[in-house]
Formats: structure tokens, sequence, C-alpha cells
């Protein structure tokens, strides 16, 4: 098995001499097996590699048992380890997002820094084949395109040597060479998405169906990715040059068959390392029998442009304020960084969640934004009397540090938004109505 693994590694160039590699190390089987493929990989080639263990302090003393055993691990082999602790729990709260996608940010920001702090130009994380299958199914089931039933592939400087080795042949391995490795109790716990399809799903339709599922999904897997090799779009034939900027032509993507379209696309935001989605994709497809010219708001601060028959997307600039201790006065419409958050305006007719809000705001009017003062009150939307804001950020379990950062949005010195908070009854929109959308969110979600 080894030497298959150690094959394919430099088959495929993942790993090559002088190469430096960031190995992300959990302590449990998956990357004890990886670290004692890429110790057995330096007998043939010149490369070196780091451990970077994250705790998340989401086990107690488990998850400080995993600490020791990754810092002992490294201290036995005679390799490098950093660690991190930060917490799954208050990054997930804090972000509004689920655990599994706070652990993997934080993963992922950690690799990076010791990548950068090491010199290192690799990072090698420890997908197995389980992995990838479970990957493949959580995607069926959510919705994905071909693109997104590939697996867990190698892209830019992330490496996935054992992606293609099963669970049963790594702990097989450890166990006959007895070699230690930690147990994470909540993989056998089916609270997460991918837990219950590992521990309920598979099983279910290996019993019931067919006891070689998961060799069927693998091979579907591989058929997947010929599939999208042969059906790959060459993106520079769909770009030109128009007022010194290089965009994608609406007329010669419409050329192609409305599958190709969505491919090419995808292929877009690809450079400029943006998630797809079926609905953002969709969105842009839209765009391109509609008059006049068009923006849609993407991730990390970009923007994509429609103009006449060009499609483009640009890094937009935005005002940058930070700590703010006096207002701010700004005309509809803006956009503005302050405190950590981004606060925007949009004309709209809907608005969804706590984090937007329609209001009967027009274009040009001119509001306020400010942190809290003693005495501020809101008439909170359905209510018929005034709420001092202060009890609100209580009532609604606001930390204490962070009740003075939030941004209060005000016209004519009354108080239109607790951003995220509270909104108000005296300044909602009309039922059916086009109005002004306030839209805030925390900057490292741009």
């Amino acid at each position: 098995m080894l030497e298959k693994i150690l094959k394919k590694i430099k088959n495929e160039k993942l790993i090559e001499n002088g190469d430096k590699i960031v190995l992300g190390f959990s302590g449990g089987p998956d990357s004890v097996f990886l670290l004692e493929v890429l110790k057995e990989l330096k007998k043939e080639l010149k490369f070196e590699f780091v451990l970077a263990h994250i705790n998340h302090l989401f086990r107690g003393e488990n998850s400080d048992g995993d600490e020791k055993f990754s810092i002992l691990s490294g201290e036995k082999s005679e390799i490098p380890v950093f660690i991190k602790r930060a917490s799954m729990k208050e990054i997930a709260k804090e972000k509004g997002i689920g655990l599994e996608e706070a652990g993997r940010i934080i993963r992922y920001e950690f690799f990076s820094e010791i990548l950068e702090k090491t010199g290192s130009n690799k990072i090698a994380v420890a997908h197995n084949l389980d992995d990838q299958i479970e990957n493949f199914l959580f995607r069926l089931i959510r919705g994905s395109s071909l693109e997104g039933l590939e697996g867990i592939q190698n892209r830019g400087n992330i490496i996935r040597p054992i992606n293609e080795t099963y669970k049963s042949e790594i702990l097989n391995f450890l166990d006959s060479n007895n070699i230690e490795y930690r147990t994470d109790e909540t993989n056998f716990e089916n609270d997460f998405t991918r837990n219950s399809i590992r521990l309920d799903l598979i099983p279910f339709i290996e019993k019931r169906y067919n006891s070689n599922f998961k060799d069927k999904v693998h091979n579907l897997i591989e058929e997947v990715k010929e599939v999208n090799e042969i059906l790959k779009v060459d993106l520079q034939k769909y770009k030109v040059l128009e007022n010194n900027r290089v965009v994608l032509s609406i007329d010669l993507i419409l050329k192609e068959d409305e599958y190709i379209q969505r491919k090419i696309i995808n292929e877009y935001f690809k450079e400029f390392v943006l998630e797809s989605s079926r609905e953002k994709i969709s969105n842009v497809i839209k765009l391109f029998r509609s008059s006049g010219s068009k923006n849609i708001h993407l991730e990390k601060n970009f923007i994509l442009k429609k103009q006449y028959k060009n499609i483009w997307i640009e890094k937009e600039n935005i005002d940058n304020f930070e700590n703010i201790d006096v207002s701010l006065i700004q005309k509809i419409p803006f956009k503005i960084k302050v405190n950590g958050y981004v606060l925007e305006t949009l004309e709209d007719e809907k608005s969804f969640g706590k984090n937007e809000f329609l209001t009967n705001l027009k274009v040009g009017d001119t509001i306020e934004i400010r942190c809290r003062k003693d005495g501020d009150k809101i008439k909170p939307l359905g209510m018929d009397s005034y709420k001092k804001v202060k009890d609100i950020l209580i009532n609604e379990k606001v930390p204490k540090e962070v009740r003075g950062t939030i941004p209060l949005v005000l016209k004519e010195n009354e108080i239109v938004w607790v951003s995220g908070i509270k909104k108000s009854e005296n300044f909602k929109c009309g039922k059916n109505e086009k109005g002004i959308k306030l839209i805030i969110r925390r900057q490292d979600e741009e």
C-alpha cells in the first residue's frame, strides 16, 4: 500500500525535491498515517516538512490530549510542530456559521500562516478515500454540479496524497505496525451531516443494497473527473479587450450550449478563487439577456459587472473606517467598512434575515452612522412604543465588549436600524414596494 501511495505522489508530482510542506496534523489515524508516508518518502526525495496542529478547545481534556500527542509526535520524529488554540464554538457564533465550517476556516487560515512563516510552498492534508465518498454524497444531496462531484481535489498549493486510500486500509496499517494515534469521539456522533452520512447512510446502503457501494461511488467519481476533463473549457476563447480591460464576451458565450455557458462562468469564478453555486451561476446567466448595466456583489469584496455585451469581475473599492468615535455622514447609496463590519445599501424589493432591512429610505437621503450613546432609543418593528437600545442589546445577549462597536443607522436623529439586531417600525418599507435595503456583515466574510 505504501509503495502505491509513494508512486502516486511521484507520478503526480505532488511532492518534489526542494519542497517545503506544512502537514495538517490532528493526531488522528489519517494524519498519523500521512506522517508515516512522508517519513518514508524522505528516503527517496529531498524535502522538508513541519506539523501544524490546531486545538479547537471543543473536547476539553481530549483536545488537550491531542495537542500533547502532536507535540510528542514531532519530538519523536525530530520535526518542528506549530500549535494554535482557537475555539470552534466562538468562531461559529461570531460568524453565524456551523461548527464544521468554523473548524475548516480556522484550519486553513492557520495552515496558510505557517506556510508563510516557514517559507513552505505546499500544504498537505490527510483526506482519505472515505472522505471523498462522503463528500460526494454530501454534495449530491445538497444539489451539486458535475464540478462539485469530483470529490476533494488537489487545488493550488494544497495536496492530498492519501485521498485514494480507504480508512480501513489506514487503520489496518497503523494497528499492524503498532503505531499510536488519537481517536476523536465526535466522529462517532451523528450530529453533523457528514458524520450521519458516514455512520448511518453508507452502512445502510451497504447492508441493504450493495456491500461494494463505496467502490461503486469511487468509480463514479473517477468517471465524473474524466467527463469534466473532456468538457473542460478554454476561457481565453471568450475573452476580448474592451476599453483596455479584458472582459468576457456575452455574444461568444451565448453561442455555446447552456451547460457549457455555466462551465465558462464557473471557470471564470475560479480565476478569482470565488465560490460558485448553481444559483450564483444562474444569476450571471440571467444577466446575459437583460438590458442596461447591472452588478452582482460577490464575496471577498469582488463585484461582477455587466455592461452592454460584456461582463467582468473586479475588486470593489469601498471606504474603510475603523474604530469610529464620531458620526459618519453618508448619502445613499454607499458601501463602507466600519468597526470590522461592512455596511451597504441597495435598491431592492425584498430583504431576508436579521442582517438585512428593507427600509422606506430613498436614494439621495443623507443618513448618520455611529455607535451607541447613552439614552438611545428605537421603536422596534411591530411595536408602538420605544425601547432603549441598551436594554435591547442586553436582551439579545450581545456580548458586552461588542455592544459599543455595532453601527447604528440614523435619519434626522432617529434610529433606523441597530445593525443586525433591531429594525425600526417607523422606517419599514411598505408591502410590495421598492425601497433601500440596508445590509451588514462581518468584514472577514468579504
